[in-house]
Order: structure tokens, then sequence, then C-alpha cells
């Protein structure tokens, strides 16, 4: 077994081919306020800041070119939304995607149940046309050095995505 697969797991895979733009799922767990998603940051594996996912603009540049009628992708919309998606305890799915440098899967904030730009669903898309059997993956899209532990002190975690364009940590 290799050391990518020890450290990450083998993560999600599908058993059938996925085209570009294809819905995957939504990321769903307990919805927190910010104060009490601080107080779980020591078991940060499966928190999900509502947000963070559209520093990436080229992948949802490249779904664009397939659905013309999209709307863009804006950070704008969830600035100052301070509302974390926490799925230790319950979730689907989408818990056990892991991180990549080069994901072949995007989030996307949707709005579909009610208008409130705080608390958007987070949902999963292709971003490439995914053969069977290929790890679906996502950037979790942490800053280096901005990812502090109770004490105040700067947490690092790596990465082990093996992808070219790895950064070698995650934050």
């Amino acid at each position: 077994m290799s050391v990518d697969l020890l450290s990450r797991g083998w993560g999600v895979r599908s058993l059938s081919s996925i085209p570009s733009g294809s819905y995957i799922c939504e990321y769903i767990g307990e919805l927190l306020e910010e104060k009490e998603a601080e107080l779980r940051a020591g078991n940060d594996e499966y928190l999900f800041d509502i947000g963070n996912n559209c520093s990436n603009s080229t992948l949802w540049d490249g779904l664009t070119t397939l659905m013309p009628d999209a709307q863009t992708s804006s950070c704008d919309v969830v600035k100052d939304g301070g509302f974390t998606i926490d799925a230790a305890e319950f979730g689907n799915i989408g818990r056990f995607i892991n991180h990549s440098c080069s994901p072949n899967i995007i989030a996307q904030n949707v709005l579909y149940d009610h208008h409130d730009t705080r608390m958007p669903h987070i949902m999963f898309f292709a971003a490439d046309n995914i053969p069977p059997l290929q790890e679906l993956t996502y950037d979790y899209n942490y800053e280096l050095d901005q990812v502090r532990d109770s004490d105040g002190n700067i947490k690092r975690k790596y990465c082990y995505c093996g992808s070219a364009e790895c950064t070698g940590r995650m934050y």
C-alpha cells in the first residue's frame, strides 16, 4: 500500500462515468454558527466553512462553457456568512470526499429552498469528465498559515493528494 493510501484512505469513487457538469451530491451536516464551530476546531476533519469554496475560478469558468446560462460564481454571496457545516456526527457521502490540489469536482453555493445567502447549500459538481473508479476530489480551499488551534497557534496539515500541483500542505 502506498503512503498516499495510508494517509488519505480510499476516498469516494464512482463505478460509472460522470460527465462534466453533473451534480454529485450535497455536503450535509449540522449547521453551526461561527462561535460553535470554533469550539469544535480541535476535531476539524468534517468542518466545511460556508463561503470558502470559490477561490478557484478556473473550475467554474470551465463549467460555464458547458452551461452558458449558468450564473457566475461569486464570493460576495456569503462573505459575511459566519456559518459552518459539521458532518462529524451525521452527514452523507460528501464528508468522505478527499481534498486535492488538482480537484475533479467543485463545491458551489446553491439557494433552492430559502433566500438567506448566509446559509447556502453546498453542492458538488463534476468539473471534468470523470472515468469509472477515479477518486472524486475537491479543493478544501484552506489558506496556508491561516488555521489556528484553540490557543491561537498556527496549525499545519500536510497534503497527500499526490498531484503535480500539490502545495504539500492543506493549511
